[in-house]
């Protein structure tokens, strides 16, 4: 596996992603994947904004929630609807008026 090299933020000069790792304290996959996603420069080392991940993960789990919701909803919906309809079809075939 061949390193990956980019630029230092701070001094400027060609380093490997783990030597980045090492000179800021950060451990190696934080950066890998960092760089995976695109981000160069300050944003590879820099650190996170706790509050905006807190705030990103209280939406994914209020869509978590709407999206548990929505699934039981909708199997509520679906078991009331047959016995409905085979209650209606007793009176359709001649049962009780």
């Amino acid at each position: 596996m061949t390193a990956i090299y980019t630029t230092d933020p701070k001094q400027g000069d060609s380093v490997t992603l783990s030597e980045i790792a090492s000179r800021y304290n950060i451990s190696i996959s934080t950066v890998s994947r960092r760089y995976a996603q695109g981000k160069r420069g300050n944003a590879l080392v820099g650190g996170t904004d706790v509050a905006a991940r807190v705030a990103e993960l209280k939406a994914a789990a209020r869509a978590c929630a709407a999206r548990k919701e929505d699934v039981i909803s909708a199997s509520t919906r679906a078991l009331m609807c047959p016995l409905k309809h085979i209650a209606d079809a007793g009176k359709m075939i001649g049962g009780a008026s």
